[in-house]
């Protein structure tokens, strides 16, 4: 399917493009992607036919001679998905870490005391808190994103064991605080599996 997006989203976008360029990535969509695209690549190819004798297809008729392959389809639709993994991961893991150091720290060291953590309660809230924060940083700079997707992984798979241990029966949870680790951990290894571009 096709759709033109509205004047203002591209220019959104192309904007997000820059932003993400500030952290290391390389997106097509920036402004100078946007200048490129106004400026036009339109030209008279008679001199050329008349050189050489070859007839340029346009773009639809090259396409039809060479549809694309499934591969080429799971690329095509990865590709507008990977931007988005690659912003929901990083926001998950900070705003987890911020929750835990504000609104949610009163309920968190509520939670580790009744494992009997005692005085190291409030400690292990803040030192898990500022993990998660610093594995949303790592994921969000692109020199830095493998570190952080494994660090996400690695504290996923520690909070998982850790509490299992301590408070068995969130197990059976209605919310399920651990069965989604799960599909978090399936994320982690997807971004992974997207992350290098060339």
């Amino acid at each position: 399917p096709r759709f033109v997006l509205p004047v203002a989203v591209a220019r959104l976008l192309y904007r997000f493009g820059d932003l993400a360029a500030m952290f290391g990535w390389r997106p097509p969509m920036r402004t100078n992607a946007a200048r490129e695209i106004a400026r036009g690549a339109v030209g008279d190819p008679s001199g050329w036919t008349a050189a050489t004798g070859i007839r340029p297809q346009t773009l639809a008729g090259f396409l039809a001679l060479n549809p694309a392959t499934v591969q080429e389809k799971w690329f095509a639709r990865l590709y507008f998905i990977k931007p988005a993994i690659f912003v929901v991961l990083p926001v998950f893991w900070i705003m987890t870490g911020i929750v835990s150091l504000t609104t949610g720290y009163v309920s968190g060291v509520d939670l580790m005391q009744s494992t009997g953590a005692g005085i190291l309660s409030a400690p292990t809230v803040i030192a898990g808190a500022l993990a998660d924060i610093a594995v949303g940083a790592l994921i969000a700079w692109r020199p830095a994103t493998r570190k952080g997707l494994y660090g996400g992984i690695a504290l996923s798979l520690f909070y998982l064991v850790v509490g299992s241990f301590l408070r068995p029966e969130l197990w059976n949870d209605p919310l399920g605080p651990f069965l989604k680790v799960l599909p978090i951990l399936v994320l982690h290894f997807v971004a992974l599996a997207v992350l290098e571009e060339r």
